[in-house]
């Protein structure tokens, strides 16, 4: 059996996608942007008021962050969450040849 030296560290990354009450965006999104593995977050218009970018080092902390941290929001209506299955890769630029 081979062994590896050097251990792989796979992160979680996730989006959850927030509906707020009326006029509470601004204040939900700072409240959000304060915790630790957020990423990215921004408003939007559409089906939803925010949208934020989650990487942290384990399920279980993913799952803690979204459902103890974020859904405890009080002005937080609801949230639908995309966990992605594996790390993002660049994009190649293709040549018109």
């Amino acid at each position: 059996m081979q062994r590896f030296s050097s251990v792989h560290h796979r992160s979680e990354t996730a989006y959850v996608m927030i509906n707020c009450e009326t006029s509470y965006e601004t204040s939900v999104l700072e409240k959000i942007r304060e915790l630790d593995g957020i990423k990215e977050i921004m408003g939007t218009f559409g089906n939803y008021d925010i949208i934020a970018k989650i990487e942290v080092e384990s399920t279980e902390q993913l799952r803690d962050l979204i459902s103890i941290k974020i859904r405890r929001i009080p002005q937080i209506l609801t949230t639908t969450t995309l966990v992605c299955t594996e790390q993002p890769t660049p994009l190649l630029a293709q040549s018109m040849h």
